[in-house]
């Protein structure tokens, strides 16, 4: 089995997605549908974020496979 990316990984990632996207952090938030210190929560690689949301914002940024 492959090891899984760290969640800080999976954030630094999501920052470059956003920014090729020409997204702010607010207006990510807005898309994935929850507030955007969960996005700043995300691309710090905090622990402490519900993984529906993670799923949501990678979601939004075509990053999470259905």
């Amino acid at each position: 089995m492959d090891k899984l990316p760290s969640l800080a990984a999976i954030g630094e990632q999501a920052v470059r997605r956003r920014k090729e996207a020409g997204l702010s952090q607010k207006a990510l938030a807005e898309l994935a549908g929850v507030g955007h210190v969960t996005v700043i929560a995300l691309e710090k690689g905090e622990g402490a974020l519900r993984l529906e949301n993670a799923w949501r914002i990678l979601g939004a940024l075509g990053m999470a496979e259905e």
